[in-house]
């Protein structure tokens, strides 16, 4: 931009001086050093005196033409590299008549503006506005929330300028600081009643509901204006239920920031407001549903762009309408809803098209995914997602991929066929937006393309010299480590399931590796409280300073299989049998029940039942597609965290002969598998771990393969469908939908190759096949139903 636009000086920092000395023809003017430059402060110290000698005595201002361009200004390069754009004082003037005709502020009117100068929406709304009706400017010593919030508050600012993210972030931390799941409710409550009431009778009572919050978060605040790129209404909203005005608008720099806009009195939630006067609005060949290219015409908009007569031809149509690259639509009123870009529209092959923003904001609700990029990839639409690591380790599990796998299924759900994602790579470091917050999409498929590869993330900059742990103990275990993973980019903040590769059951030999190396016994449930290397080397230091004192695996395993699968007494085996016959009888009243190949399970010998895994019910209607004297041969794994939390549960489950299984203790719940098969009981192993998000057939997890490296009877596959249909997740009731459970041939795994046998992870994909071709036949046979 700068070697674009010709400047002649760059006022600058001593820290930014030797970036710039490439540039030929400018002089900089250093106004900050952090070396002390004595000659460039004598020469501002003698230019600021002759200045203050000369005083006001500069004679009469000189007469400018108005279409003098008086800013220049580069586009955000989202799509590709920025354009300048030179706006004239025409275009600056006519935008301003209309803001200050709105009196949206006054003279007595405090402006907070924590956004950058060098966007055309901060400059005219956030600083020439309130100069030019004598407003005054308040500027926060930073960005981020707490300077923000200071700067509210001891600025005592009337009005503030924004973006979406900035507003999305007030939101979420003032929901944040609401504790408790009883105040949270009646917050929650609370805001719906300020909403409804500001929706259907336009009173505003939020301002007084929530004076509290006022009062401690900025109490002369009463205006937010907002702008740059789309507000979620749910948002708008939110803010209006809490009693602060909020005013949205829409325009590009090449519009001099402000085409259209939401009046106070005529705001529409949701639109981008009607066209401002003077600026005249038009869609381009509009579809069947009323969308087409935003055309703008009027006195702010720009003369072309400076150096890019290309650019400038394919931005104006032939009789001079400006091409804003804005999907949109336009209600009877005038309103105009903006949809997406043209560029960032994604195209599938079959012609369907996809903005990618609107689907970034659905896939965005799960708590898991702080942030997600949509784009096409090889024909096919694809996402590129960063986990938010605090609420995956916050809910217990260690399965990072299996998490957001999970949670973009399950969104999926929710949409049409062609808007759903079919791959997605996980990625670490922030995905690159521009200073407004907007994706830069045109170096997104680079990115996806390294992810989906593998590659390891460039180093954070911390090298090990640069580590500083508590103990030379800690010192000793970084360099163990930079010597197990060779090649590594190692850092404190280093991810171990997404960098590392290291799963729950990986996680059983790198602990077993620590004691071996170091001495120090870690438990397996730390795999939950660890996300990075360092957790990892703290955790080690605290058990190393205790000695590694602590119950061993195998006290805990001993515990456990007394608890869980020693026999039972004569009452919990009659009750057992009651709850199988209670089961058995209501999974065929609730629905319409089919079991085929039954006679596939012996009935005497000790077996292994791996089954497909879709729904909360399936070890329910599994069981009642079995004969009792099968069942009450069979142990289950079950979540610990869901089926053994209070008394009643954990009575249950041990009539039915269920055993905990934790996913944050993976080797844990493998041995207490293994031990039941030890003991002669046969065994049930669900080998996806999690139900199914979309009723689809999932990896097989190597657990499977672990379990049954010393097991040789036969492996039944099982194949349940229609429990996804009968309840998904989400869903408590189940519907009484046909339920099918299919049982295949055993497998002898001793007839398997010794290589296959030796290998978790092959020994898992071949029985997965083998639940897979349970699913075909299943298919085949309702293809040639009837």
């Amino acid at each position: 931009a700068l070697g674009d636009s010709g400047a002649r000086h760059v006022l600058t920092t001593g820290d930014c001086r030797q970036r710039l000395r490439s540039l030929d023809g400018a002089q900089m003017i250093v106004l900050i050093d952090n070396v002390v430059d004595l000659a460039v402060e004598k020469s501002v110290a003698a230019r600021d005196a002759a200045h203050v000698e000369r005083g006001p005595q500069h004679g009469a201002w000189p007469s400018v033409d108005p279409g003098t361009p008086v800013a220049l200004f580069y586009t955000s390069g989202t799509t590709g590299p920025p354009k300048g754009v030179p706006l004239t004082h025409r275009n600056i003037l006519a935008n301003l008549d209309v803001l200050c005709r709105e009196s949206l502020i006054g003279s007595e009117d405090r402006v907070l503006l924590p956004l950058p100068l060098h966007h055309s929406y901060p400059f005219l709304v956030g600083m020439l506005l309130p100069l030019a009706v004598g407003a005054a400017i308040v500027l926060p010593s930073g960005i981020g929330g707490t300077e923000i919030v200071t700067a509210l508050r001891a600025g005592r600012a009337t009005a503030m300028l924004g973006v979406p993210r900035l507003y999305e972030a007030l939101i979420a931390g003032i929901e944040s600081r609401v504790g408790g799941r009883v105040s949270r409710g009646l917050f929650h409550a609370i805001l719906a009643i300020a909403i409804w009431v500001l929706r259907h009778l336009h009173i505003g009572i939020g301002r007084i509901l929530f004076r509290r919050l006022h009062s401690t978060l900025a109490p002369s605040l009463r205006l937010m204006g907002c702008g740059g790129a789309w507000l979620d209404p749910d948002i708008e909203w939110r803010l209006r239920g809490l009693g602060w005005q909020v005013l949205t608008g829409y325009g590009l720099v090449e519009t001099t920031s402000i085409a259209t806009f939401n009046l106070p009195g005529r705001v529409r939630v949701g639109s981008a407001g009607r066209a401002v006067p003077g600026v005249e609005i038009k869609l381009d060949n509009p579809d069947q549903s009323g969308c087409g290219e935003v055309l703008i015409r009027g006195p702010g908009l720009f003369a072309g762009y400076r150096n890019n007569p290309e650019a400038m031809r394919a931005a104006f149509t032939a009789d001079g309408w400006f091409r804003s690259g804005d999907l949109g639509r336009l209600d009877s009123d005038g309103y105009l809803y903006i949809v997406g870009r043209v560029k960032e529209l994604i195209v599938l092959s079959d012609g369907k098209n996809i903005s990618p923003e609107n689907l970034e904001s659905h896939y965005a609700t799960s708590p898991f995914i702080r942030e997600i990029a949509i784009l096409e990839h090889k024909g096919a639409l694809v996402a590129l997602v960063r986990p938010e690591l605090q609420s995956i380790q916050a809910a217990g599990s260690s399965r990072i991929d299996q998490v957001i796998r999970v949670a973009l299924a399950e969104a999926s759900q929710r949409l049409p066929p062609f808007q759903r994602i079919s791959g997605y790579a996980v990625v670490r470091e922030p995905l690159p937006r521009t200073r407004l917050g907007k994706f830069k999409r045109h170096a997104l498929g680079a990115i996806y393309e390294r992810a989906s590869a593998g590659a390891a993330r460039a180093p954070s900059g911390t090298s090990p010299a640069q580590v500083s742990f508590e103990s030379p103990f800690g010192r000793a275990i970084w360099a163990w480590l930079e010597a197990r993973f060779p090649g590594r980019p190692l850092a404190p903040d280093t991810v171990l399931q997404l960098e590392l590769g290291i799963d729950s059951l990986a996680w059983i030999d790198l602990g077993l590796a620590f004691e071996s190396r170091f001495g120090v016994a870690l438990a397996e449930d730390a795999f939950a409280r660890i996300v990075t290397l360092g957790d990892l080397i703290r955790e080690v230091e605290a058990a190393g300073k205790a000695g590694g004192a602590g119950q061993t695996a195998k006290d805990s395993l001993a515990a456990l299989e007394e608890r869980w699968l020693s026999p039972p007494g004569r009452a919990i085996r009659i009750l057992g049998a009651a709850l199988y016959g209670l089961n058995w009888l209501a999974v065929r009243a609730l629905f319409r029940f089919r079991s085929v190949g039954c006679d596939h399970v012996p009935a005497e010998a000790q077996i292994v039942l791996v089954s497909s895994h879709q729904s909360d019910i399936d070890a329910l209607v599994l069981s009642a597609a079995l004969p009792w004297r099968v069942v009450r041969r069979l142990s289950w794994g079950g979540d610990v965290n869901r089926l053994f939390q209070s008394a009643g549960r954990r009575l249950l489950a041990r009539a039915t002969g269920v055993f905990p299984v934790d996913d944050r203790a993976a080797g844990r719940s493998v041995a207490l598998a293994r031990a039941a098969l030890a003991r002669g009981r046969s065994l049930v192993w669900f080998p996806e771990g999690w139900r199914s998000p979309d009723g689809r057939l999932q990896a097989f997890l190597p657990g499977v393969g672990l379990i049954l490296r010393d097991f040789h009877g036969p492996v039944v596959p099982v194949l349940i469908q229609g429990a996804f249909e009968a309840l998904p997740r989400g869903r408590h009731v189940p519907r009484p939908v046909p339920i099918h459970v299919r049982f295949g041939a055993p497998i002898l795994l001793d007839t398997l190759p010794a290589a296959v046998r030796a290998d978790a992870g092959r020994l898992a994909g071949v029985l997965r096949d083998s639940v897979a071709a349970l699913e075909r036949a299943e298919s085949g046979r309702d293809a040639r139903s009837p």
